[in-house]
């Protein structure tokens, strides 16, 4: 039996691995962090669009403010984006 430490079986992974899963999936940890992608153009005073396009392009200040309402880091939902130079 696993622990509630331990790390999961790799469905995470495998959403953030899939741009229209991490789509959804973000959108509804937004839902249950009582947020939205248009309440977040709201707080930030930008368009519904600008917040949209952190998910077709790198967009660091829409990431991190993302990961932050939902209580991660940008690295943990968008890790091809910051992957370390070699």
């Amino acid at each position: 039996m696993k622990k509630n430490s331990e790390k999961p079986d790799g469905t995470l992974e495998k959403i953030i691995g899939d741009p229209a899963l991490r789509r959804e999936w973000i959108k509804f940890q937004l839902r249950i962090h009582g947020s939205s992608l248009a309440d977040l153009a709201k707080e930030l005073g930008t368009s519904r669009q600008a917040v949209r396009d952190v998910f077709n392009q790198p967009y660091p200040k829409m990431q991190k403010a993302i990961a932050a309402k939902i209580g991660m880091r940008p690295e943990a939902i968008w890790p091809e984006r910051y992957q370390k130079a070699a």
